[in-house]
């Protein structure tokens, strides 16, 4: 439960970041890459549920591309 729970507030942690426009936003990509990473664990080796590991393990590739969009770009 409580991998979900980090997963949750790093989410909506992240989506404030990039939704205000400031100068940390970019560094939304991160907190989004570690909620993913934390997900994709619990999902894959904790209850073994595909559907939401692919999902995360997907956004995982979205971040690796916004924090390389933003930080070497």
């Amino acid at each position: 439960m409580i991998y979900k729970w980090i997963g949750t507030i790093s989410f909506l942690t992240a989506a404030l970041l990039l939704s205000a426009n400031i100068s940390v936003s970019p560094y939304g990509f991160i907190v989004f890459l570690f909620g993913h990473i934390i997900l994709s664990y619990y999902f894959w080796f904790k209850i073994k549920d595909l559907p939401m590991f692919t999902q995360n393990f997907f956004f995982i590739g979205v971040d690796v591309f916004g924090i390389y969009r933003w930080f070497f770009i």
